[in-house]
């Protein structure tokens, strides 16, 4: 009974033991398949790492080249469209310069005005065309309302413009009723004079004075002073205090104008 009650035991033990390598033996196979595949998944990885990177370079590239061209389209399509307004706004402001086509017989060049210090200080204005648009010495600025001045220095870009409110400008002017012929010049000082005026010469506060047409510099009949007052001076003339009829400080487009020989 002891003997059969021992090997009871023993077969116990054993089972329990079997039970147990059993279980310790599949734990071990399956952690070595996981760290198979967990291996075989780094390998993978590392052997395919240069394909990707190569792949994600590529596509890098791709777009930056698609976006270099978008912004050049876009680039161009600015300047197209800039271009596009500068025209309309030229030629709005060549019908508002020229609304009644009495610059017609002359080439017409339309500019920006650009007020700076010599303006108030030397009577003189700059304006953004120069030798490249055809701009030279000698040719007549004017604007819808009147003559504004001469260019005297071009540049490759801009030109400058003497006005007629310079002491260094002169031009032969008309009174708009009777005709009267004189000599206009610039006072230096914001005004126009018109100096040697005799008797006969029917003039008063209120008289517009005109372009003659007779230097081929201005066409005939373009306002260009209008009189504030005619004074006595002690050399046995009248002299005429004038202001210009531009408003030199609204400018914003000009016109010059080149004489068309045609």
């Amino acid at each position: 009974m002891r003997r059969f009650k021992l090997w009871l035991i023993l077969i116990s033990v054993g089972l329990i033991a079997f039970d147990k390598y059993s279980f310790i033996s599949n734990l071990r196979d399956g952690v070595v398949i996981w760290m198979q595949k967990q291996t075989s998944l780094l390998f993978y990885r590392i052997q395919s790492y240069p394909c990707l990177l190569l792949l994600h370079t590529t596509q890098q590239q791709e777009l930056a080249s698609q976006n270099a061209q978008l912004k050049k389209q876009i680039e161009e399509y600015s300047l197209l469209l800039k271009q596009s307004k500068n025209q309309t706004q030229d030629v709005t402001a060549v019908n508002q310069l020229n609304p009644n086509g009495v610059y017609d017989d002359f080439n017409q060049i339309v500019a920006k005005a650009i007020l700076d210090v010599n303006f108030f200080v030397n009577n003189q204005m700059l304006i953004d065309v120069g030798s490249n648009k055809g701009s030279q010495i000698g040719a007549a600025v004017v604007n819808r309302d009147g003559v504004i001045g001469q260019i005297y220095n071009v540049n490759a870009n801009s030109s400058q413009v003497t006005l007629i409110t310079n002491p260094e400008f002169k031009i032969y002017v008309e009174q708009s009723v009777t005709k009267s012929k004189m000599l206009a010049q610039g006072s230096g000082n914001g005004n126009i004079i018109v100096r040697y005026l005799d008797k006969n010469d029917k003039i008063q506060a209120g008289d517009i004075l005109e372009t003659t047409g007779l230097d081929d510099v201005y066409p005939a009949r373009i306002p260009v002073a209008k009189v504030v007052k005619v004074f006595y001076e002690n050399n046995g003339f009248n002299s005429a205090l004038c202001v210009p009829v531009v408003d030199f400080h609204q400018l914003q487009y000009v016109l010059v104008l080149k004489y068309d020989s045609k």
